[in-house]
């Protein structure tokens, strides 16, 4: 039997309690604890857990100590500033971590949490469903067999709009910074990160490998009332080889995707994330995979490695995970800034309630036309073999802002030139 506790019981974290409840019908483990700060916020989820034996605490790492030998493993469902200095503790005090995304925003973390959980000969998974989903075991088997030929790009375009109630949820909702901690709360970088984790597997060599950043080109924007991007372009140069390249916002006029689409020399393919996966061979004929959220099997993947005792398994651990913090700290130093939206391109909806949000005009159409490597207009107007960012597509939107491509060899700390004015 794996026993787990839990820190976070609300948004998210409420989700993963019923995820390990289903999983218990079918897997040896049992949630025995949970934690949060806002218990007397969360009377009805306390007191249901409370009602099935769950230990509470309102302090995480009174948990910790507490439940040494009351669990093995504990499940991190809190804000993105805490991510760090909570997997520590638990890692600390002898706790195999599932650490949900973004597992932090700066490779320096990064690095500080992989030393720690070394140390302590402890287990990390980082909770990125999309690479425990069945479309994503048909790429990756499909890719490792050959059949798809050499991986040339990968495009993700995805539109998720988001109002005024999601950045009014909490205190660090769209921004760049929490006190003295790094945040970067963007579409990249949380809501639609899993795409990014998604291509970098889907980029890498062998069935779990991810592909490692060499360098990033990156146009990082905000047209609502928010600190950090709303917006994004990025291109990111693998080692391996493959360019891969997301087009999200939160300001879309409606939502569409996410969508990955392969090129590769023998196949093109496409993934529906969370509906299904399809590839065309180049002799016509093709493939579908019906798809998934990986959510179940992402649990499964943790509670069999902490019970087997072997990490090798995991897949997603930090040392994979620092690959997506590697590709986003070069997004925002290519980037430079975080570049505004001039408000007369923008129209604000449902003004006065708590769906207000921010609209960019004609920004749907610009993420599609970039991700199919075509002007605004419709015929092609891109021809440098990769896939247009915001200011590269004719016409250029007035707002859009050129930048260079910053490269990640040797990098090690967040910021370098990544301002905040």
């Amino acid at each position: 039997m794996i026993r787990v506790g839990i820190v976070g019981i609300g948004g998210y974290g409420a989700r993963l309690i019923q995820l390990l409840r289903e999983a218990a019908a079918e897997m040896d483990v049992r949630l025995v604890a949970a934690a949060d700060a806002r218990l007397a916020d969360l009377a009805d989820k306390a007191a249901e857990l409370e009602s099935r034996g769950v230990a509470l605490f309102d302090d995480a790492f009174e948990m910790f100590r507490q439940c040494r030998r009351r669990c093995e493993a504990v499940y991190l469902a809190t804000s993105i500033p805490t991510h760090s200095v909570l997997t520590i503790a638990a890692a600390t005090a002898g706790y195999h971590v599932h650490l949900e995304k973004p597992p932090a925003v700066t490779v320096q973390e990064m690095d500080q949490m992989i030393q720690v959980l070394e140390q302590n000969a402890r287990l990390c998974l980082v909770g990125f469903q999309g690479v425990h989903s069945a479309c994503m075991a048909f790429l990756r088997q499909r890719a490792a067999e050959g059949r798809l030929g050499r991986i040339k790009t990968l495009v993700c375009r995805a539109g998720a709009p988001r109002d005024r109630a999601y950045y009014a949820r909490n205190s660090w909702a769209g921004r760049l910074r929490a006190h003295d901690t790094w945040v970067l709360d963007g579409p990249a970088t949380n809501a639609l990160s899993h795409q990014i984790t998604n291509m970098l597997l889907l980029a890498g060599d062998g069935v779990r490998q991810y592909a490692r950043p060499a360098a990033v080109r990156a146009e990082l924007y905000a047209a609502g009332p928010v600190e950090s991007h709303d917006t994004a372009a990025i291109e990111i140069h693998t080692i391996e080889g493959p360019r891969l390249y997301w087009l999200g916002s939160h300001c879309t006029r409606g939502a569409f995707g996410p969508v990955i689409d392969i090129e590769a020399e023998e196949a093109r393919a496409v993934w529906h994330v969370g509906s299904e996966a399809t590839i065309t061979y180049a002799d016509g004929s093709q493939e579908t995979c019906p798809g998934d959220s990986g959510h179940r099997e992402m649990i499964r993947n943790f509670v069999e490695a902490v019970a087997a005792g072997d990490g090798s398994c995991l897949r997603c651990t930090p040392a994979d995970a620092r690959q997506f913090v590697l590709a986003l700290d070069g997004a925002h130093e290519s980037s430079g800034r975080v570049h505004r939206i001039d408000a007369a391109c923008c129209r604000r909806v449902d003004e006065g309630t708590d769906k207000a949000r921010t609209v960019v005009e004609g920004l749907d159409e610009l993420i599609c036309a970039a991700a199919e490597r075509r002007g605004l207009g419709g015929p092609a107007a891109f021809d440098r073999g990769g896939v247009p960012l915001f200011s590269q597509v004719t016409p250029k939107p007035p707002w859009a802002v050129a930048t260079h491509p910053y490269r990640l060899a040797g990098y090690n700390f967040f910021t370098q030139r990544f301002t905040c004015d």
